[in-house]
């Protein structure tokens, strides 16, 4: 039986879409440790800017979001945090969870990370200045076990999905054919 063009076109079609859909997934694997070390980076400016610094919340949001990398989610996070600290009326708590709310879906964190986040935002600017340190450190430490947790992930999954993705559009190939 002789393959035709058409058949051939759509093997190769399905043979990319399905490496595509692979390499897709272990992106996230991938992504994951780099987000969380550039959060963890972002809020030791934050910690710093706090505790020697002694700058207000809303400068301190700001110096932090300088130190990461333009146009990331992370770094827009910490942006958005100082611009809406400095509305009148606004909390650093109402600042921080709508910051998280609006930028963190755009990264690969997980919901564990977020509690995280979440959990931090409850001591900003409600307590003192070596309370939210110590409360940074605590989310600080936390962060990096997930870190090496997502590393761990990284090199057990990674190669898996993308091997997965071009093995499956192998097998419905030769399915189809």
């Amino acid at each position: 039986m002789a393959l035709t063009w058409l058949q051939i076109g759509g093997a190769g079609a399905v043979m990319a879409a399905s490496t595509v859909w692979g390499r897709l997934i272990a992106s996230g694997y991938s992504q994951r440790p780099r987000d969380l070390r550039e959060l963890t980076t972002l809020l030791r400016t934050l910690r710093t800017d706090i505790a020697y610094h002694r700058l207000p919340l809303a400068d301190a949001f700001a110096r932090a979001s300088g130190q990461g990398r333009e146009g990331r989610a992370l770094s827009d996070l910490f942006e958005t945090a100082a611009t809406l600290l400095r509305q009148p009326g606004m909390t650093a708590q109402t600042a921080w969870t709508a910051a998280l709310g609006e930028h963190v879906p755009n990264t690969a964190l997980r919901t564990q990370d977020r509690e995280i986040l979440t959990t931090l935002g409850y001591s900003l600017g409600t307590v003192g200045a070596t309370e939210q340190i110590a409360y940074l450190d605590a989310a600080l430490s936390l962060l990096a076990d997930r870190e090496r947790e997502a590393a761990e992930e990284r090199g057990r999954y990674e190669r898996v999905y993308q091997t997965l993705g071009v093995l499956a559009g192998l097998l419905i190939v030769i399915m189809l054919i």
